[in-house]
């Protein structure tokens, strides 16, 4: 992901009074910083969802790409957190993908 769109630790602290949806691979947490003046994204994949670090590697991999496709689309300085769930380790990048599409639907 482009050094524009990441987060900054800082920016996750900003997370408390946003807003949360819930898809079978991720939950997201998404809202807007005033501070910001690009919209970003993370994706976090603790241990308790997979052990080894390939793991939540591969998912962070096949989730960034649909995120940034998703946030090339607004203006505004929308966060988007999404925290994996253990339904994730198993899924497909056309999986993710696809819910990452319809995240969109519902933010708009």
């Amino acid at each position: 992901m482009p050094t524009k769109y990441r987060l900054a630790r800082a920016d996750f602290t900003h997370t408390r009074h946003f807003r949360r949806l819930h898809g079978t691979f991720f939950s997201y947490s998404y809202g807007i910083i005033s501070g910001r003046s690009l919209p970003g994204a993370a994706c976090v994949v603790s241990r308790k969802v997979a052990s080894s670090a390939v793991a939540r590697n591969r998912i962070k991999r096949r989730a960034r790409g649909p995120l940034l496709e998703l946030l090339k689309g607004f203006k505004a300085p929308l966060i988007i957190i999404a925290t994996a769930k253990k339904a994730a380790t198993e899924a497909s990048s056309a999986e993710i993908a696809a819910e990452i599409a319809s995240l969109s639907t519902k933010l708009q």
